[in-house]
């Protein structure tokens, strides 16, 4: 992504690819965006159920995570763990296919503009190297990204908690799902540009460096915003309380405690470690093939 630490050769396996151009980046993220989506929702789908119960299910909003996979489980089996997979198992091959489309899209043409080129690709100070890029394409990303999930997520909590929705109601959630994905992909982005940078070894390795960036970058963004997630499962979900952001995380603080705000983010973070891991090598691995088939010169040696 950016130019790495003076002394240490920039990753092979960057989240950008240092060949490709705006194009190439918005064809690839996409590509490799729908593999990395449609895997997510197979191996953490469990734990997202979970999570939803905890954060807008009355009936689970004093129970820790083990006993509500149990009683999920006892009541409602595999197939209650895997409610409303449907909307997220196309959904989420969608938006992620975007949010990487836009991003690398993005990111390759703001530093190839003529105007603007210079400007974006300036260092943030204080930040150990971040380019101003990497905040702008990340937001370009989230928006986009936004766009297409507020619906899916709409049905998806609604179907894990038993409920209906209508065609009206489909944008419900939309600011609240603004900002937790404007926090989360941003924080998400700027972790990648800056391992990328200073420890492109771990990057470059076959397993461990996607694992890194996809589960723990992305499980640490999670615990930055997740307040925002716990809101937004909420709202979508009818809970009793204010439909509103502020009112209705004072009204969780009064009568929940502030530790409602993290309900979930237990069977979240081992959803997003091992989905995001797993997702993440998929897509890498998918970027390598692309590299492959482009420059197969390079790797004739291998």
């Amino acid at each position: 992504m950016a130019t790495s630490n003076e002394g240490q050769a920039p990753p092979k396996r960057s989240l950008v690819r240092s060949s490709g151009s705006s194009w190439t980046e918005t064809i690839a993220g996409l590509s490799c965006g729908l593999l990395y989506g449609f895997t997510s929702p197979v191996i953490g789908q469990p734990f997202d159920t979970v999570k939803t119960k905890m954060q807008a299910d009355l009936n689970y909003m004093k129970m820790g995570m083990v006993a509500s996979f149990r009683r999920l489980y006892m009541e409602e089996g595999i197939r209650g763990l895997y409610r409303g997979i449907i909307p997220p198992l196309f959904g989420s091959s969608i938006f992620r296919a975007v949010q990487f489309s836009v991003y690398g899209g993005a990111y390759r043409a703001l530093g190839d503009d003529a105007n603007f080129g210079s400007a974006v690709m300036k260092e943030i100070p204080y930040t150990g190297g971040l380019q101003y890029r990497v905040l702008l394409a990340g937001l370009a990303s989230s928006t986009a990204r936004t766009f297409i999930e507020t619906p899916l997520e709409l049905v998806k909590v609604r179907r894990q908690l038993n409920q209906t929705w209508k065609v009206s109601e489909l944008m419900n959630g939309f600011t609240v799902t603004w900002l937790r994905t404007v926090g989360l992909m941003c924080t998400f982005f700027v972790l990648v540009d800056s391992a990328e940078r200073h420890v492109p070894w771990l990057i470059d390795q076959p397993v461990i460096g996607p694992f890194f960036k996809g589960g723990v970058c992305a499980t640490l963004s999670w615990w930055i915003i997740w307040p925002f997630e716990s809101v937004k499962s909420q709202i979508q979900g009818k809970t009793e309380g204010p439909r509103h952001i502020l009112p209705r995380i004072a009204w969780c603080v009064k009568n929940y405690g502030i530790k409602s705000l993290f309900r979930g983010i237990l069977p979240g973070s081992y959803r997003s470690l091992i989905a995001n891991g797993a997702s993440m090598a998929v897509f890498s691995a998918c970027q390598d093939l692309r590299e492959q088939l482009l420059h197969p010169q390079r790797h004739e040696h291998k």
